[in-house]
């Protein structure tokens, strides 16, 4: 029992240690914080040791596992701007099928050396501590303290006063804490009837303001996510003014365009999707705004495909991605869409650019949909994913580069991954290019929305550029209004961009 108390208390003060070496900002040092994360610790320790029987391989996984998350939290603060939170151990088992998407921003030596170090451990220590015997007796105390624990921090969590920005809560509490007290206050009543009351309350829940229209014939509705898309010539004024000719263009002859205010900075495509396709802002939704898919999948979710349907229109979603990603297609049907068309629709071996399907081929998926026989107006909603990081794992030749730039731009690894970015950037403006021309060639009326859900994750190129300015870039451009248009420059925020295509849409031609 001695060796027991003296393990767990060595892991409780070691608990300590990689928030104090490894976090930019160390949270303020709190009798109470410092309780709190004593008693978190004690509760992982006492139910694994009740699973495993070893103390000492308790201690010493509880200590990696803490480093490990301590560091990813770290990494995701450098790329992302913001720590780890909760919603991300949920994203767990979504890194582990998609590792592309996530592991390389960790470094290739963490990459490799932590999974051995980690087999290592637990064969050392598996193989030199025997278990202990597990009798009635020592089963039940260790219960009755796991409940007592339980309820100990729930209690603690509860009555923690967040702010709900992950930095500032994290200084304040420390991550351990943090995650802790989001958990529990997310899973509360009073939580989860304040998010039932805000989707109830959702732009598009009433039916009532998106009537059929009335003229004879609604147009099409095509909407471009453009994965990490921005006006990089603000970035750095070097970049040639040409690079989105196209883009341009839309905007001179555009309903309305502007920079978009995002939720999101380098990552967290969802976030803006989710304020998009419901309306609803990103703070709107507490503590679910981080991971909306996962916590809203069985609440009753209206969006503009609901909205377009009741108005008689087929909605269909395009992502060159398996559907399942961020639970998408469940929640997608929930949303109103009849159709969704994921990676499976294309030819892997011919219509990639780079490790992702590519714009090209996604451009024409949108056409061969559109050109479809149908007796109602289409609604295409579009996820792009050329463009995704990690874009460092891309190569690039110095004659392209020059392409991209009115100065020869230097050869180092940052330069080399902003000339990536801009070269995908091309590919989204040519996609542009090649819908307008064809939109404009139809008889069919058809409004075109396109924006960024993000900028692009590249700190040490924004570190270089003190560039700071996280909004996107956005356009809705109608085919029979080209020769009379408002041409409002406009900036916006991402859930009024919906009701403002669809207000649009309700408009006569000119």
């Amino acid at each position: 029992m001695i060796n027991f108390m003296l393990v767990l208390l060595s892991t409780v003060a070691l608990s300590f240690l990689p928030e104090r070496l490894l976090k930019p900002h160390a949270p303020k040092i709190r009798f109470k914080n410092s309780l709190q994360q004593a008693l978190i610790i004690s509760l992982i320790f006492f139910s694994l040791t009740l699973i495993v029987q070893r103390p000492i391989f308790s201690g010493i996984a509880i200590i990696v596992f803490l480093v490990i998350m301590l560091g990813v939290s770290n990494t995701k603060f450098h790329t992302l701007r913001e720590p780890m939170v909760f919603s991300d151990f949920m994203m767990f088992s979504q890194a582990f099928k998609h590792p592309r998407l996530y592991f390389p921003f960790l470094g290739l030596a963490p990459i490799i050396i932590m999974p051995l170090l980690i087999i290592g451990l637990i064969i050392l220590v598996l193989t030199l501590e025997p278990a202990m015997t597990l009798t009635w007796q020592r089963f039940l105390i260790t219960a009755v303290a796991i409940a007592a624990l339980y309820f100990a921090i729930k209690s603690n969590a509860l009555a923690s006063s967040l702010s709900l920005d992950p930095a500032k809560d994290n200084k304040e509490f420390g991550l351990i804490n943090s995650v802790a007290a989001y958990l529990f206050q997310s899973r509360s009543f009073s939580h989860q009837e304040k998010i039932k009351q805000t989707l109830r309350s959702a732009p598009f829940y009433s039916a009532s303001a998106y009537k059929k229209s009335t003229t004879k014939q609604q147009p099409n509705i095509t909407v471009i996510q453009s994965e990490s898309f921005f006006d990089a010539r603000r970035l750095n004024p070097s970049i040639k003014t040409d690079l989105l000719k196209s883009f341009d263009l839309c905007n001179q002859e555009s309903l309305q365009f502007g920079e978009l205010k995002v939720p999101a900075w380098g990552a967290n495509t969802m976030r803006t999707e989710f304020s998009f396709l419901t309306g609803l802002a990103y703070e709107d939704l507490g503590f679910y705004r981080y991971y909306p898919y996962e916590y809203l999948a069985d609440m009753p979710i209206t969006s503009v495909a609901s909205a377009l349907k009741k108005c008689g229109y087929y909605c269909v979603c395009i992502h060159p991605h398996p559907a399942s990603f961020f639970g998408r297609d469940k929640i997608f049907p929930q949303m109103g869409f009849d159709e969704f068309i994921d990676d499976t629709a294309f030819d892997k071996a011919k219509d990639k650019f780079g490790p992702y399907i590519s714009d090209q081929a996604v451009t024409q998926k949108i056409l061969e949909v559109t050109q479809q026989k149908t007796n109602k107006p289409l609604f295409i909603f579009v996820i792009t994913m050329e463009n995704h990081g990690p874009l460092h794992l891309e190569s690039i030749s110095r004659e392209e580069q020059a392409e991209y730039f009115n100065q020869q731009p230097n050869s180092s690894q940052h330069d080399e991954e902003l000339g990536i970015y801009l070269r995908h950037l091309r590919h989204a403006d040519e996609m542009i290019q090649t819908l307008k021309k064809s939109y404009a060639k139809a008889q069919q009326d058809t409004l075109l929305c396109f924006y960024g859900d993000h900028v692009p994750s590249l700190p040490k190129i924004y570190k270089t550029n003190h560039y700071d300015n996280p909004n996107s870039d956005y356009f809705i451009w109608r085919s029979c209004n080209q020769a009379e248009t408002l041409h409002r420059d406009k900036e916006i925020s991402i859930q009024s961009l919906a009701h403002l295509l669809i207000t649009e849409s309700k408009n006569p031609t000119k």
